[in-house]
């Protein structure tokens, strides 16, 4: 394990916070190098952008920084941890996966189509009380798991 302190000298907690600098990931290269993935709050900071120029320079295992804008998932609800999830698998599991939930033009496609018939582009506070808003949910989640083919997986599908 190799540790890198973030000195508060260096990037304060407020920089740290509004770019969401702790919620980048580090991603292997195939030479083995690696990459720091970071939100592009980050290169928009110059004191955050300066610093991780520098980390790169100072780390040999990093060979790069590259910001990624992460503003839409955000806004939607991915949160700032959207860059964290790294998985890595055997070729065993990769082989287990159900396939239908592997994203390719096809499906993206029809996730396109299920989004423009089920999200709404807006809730009100009315929107909430309305029983209405339960059947919809729950039907967008049915059509949802059916082209996945997830089977059942909500309770409200047994």
């Amino acid at each position: 394990m190799r540790l890198i302190e973030v000195a508060a000298a260096d990037i304060t907690l407020e920089e740290s916070v509004a770019t969401y600098l702790f919620n980048s990931q580090l991603v292997t290269l195939p030479g083995g190098k690696m990459a720091l993935i970071v939100p592009q709050e980050c290169k928009d900071t110059a004191r955050v952008w300066a610093y991780l120029q520098k980390l790169a320079d100072d780390h040999p295992l990093i060979e790069r920084i590259d910001a990624v804008d992460v503003r839409q998932s955000m806004k939607n609800g991915g949160g700032p941890a959207c860059l964290r999830l790294r998985v890595i698998l055997t070729d065993n599991e990769i082989q287990s996966i159900n396939r239908s939930t592997l994203l390719d033009d096809g499906l993206f496609e029809r996730l396109n189509v299920w989004i423009d018939r089920h999200y709404r582009d807006r809730l009100d506070e009315a929107d909430l009380g309305d029983p209405l808003l339960l059947e919809e949910s729950r039907a967008a989640l049915d059509e949802l798991s059916q082209l996945l083919r997830l089977g059942s997986i909500y309770p409200f599908q047994r």
